[in-house]
């Protein structure tokens, strides 16, 4: 799913008013456009100045396993993916942190 079908799809709908089948469908189509619209290169999360979280891995290189599931994580969260750094860390993934779409439109 590319920009301007996810656009034409849902627009300005606002997730938290859909219904559970509707909002897993709306989630699913996240994870369409962000994987059709790739992958930056090099780990960088905009939540570096937060303690605990994965500031440490910034600049490191990661591999995508695979789609989160709701087992993991709450659908509420998705998307998400499960990635392994070069070191072998391995955790989860926002698309501010790993999805080119969001470094080209948001933080360059």
């Amino acid at each position: 799913m590319n920009t301007e079908e996810f656009e034409k799809k849902w627009g300005e709908i606002d997730p938290y008013y859909l219904s559970d089948d509707e909002l897993t469908e709306f989630k699913n189509d996240c994870f369409s456009l962000y994987e059709e619209t790739g992958f930056i290169e090099k780990f960088d999360s905009p939540y570096d100045d937060i303690g605990g979280g994965l500031h440490e891995h910034n600049g490191m290189r990661f591999e995508v396993i695979r789609r989160a599931t709701e087992e993991e994580c709450d659908l509420e969260a998705m998307p998400l993916w499960f990635v392994r750094f070069e070191n072998g860390d391995e955790a989860y993934c926002y698309p501010e942190e790993i999805c080119k779409i969001e470094h080209k439109e948001g933080r360059g």
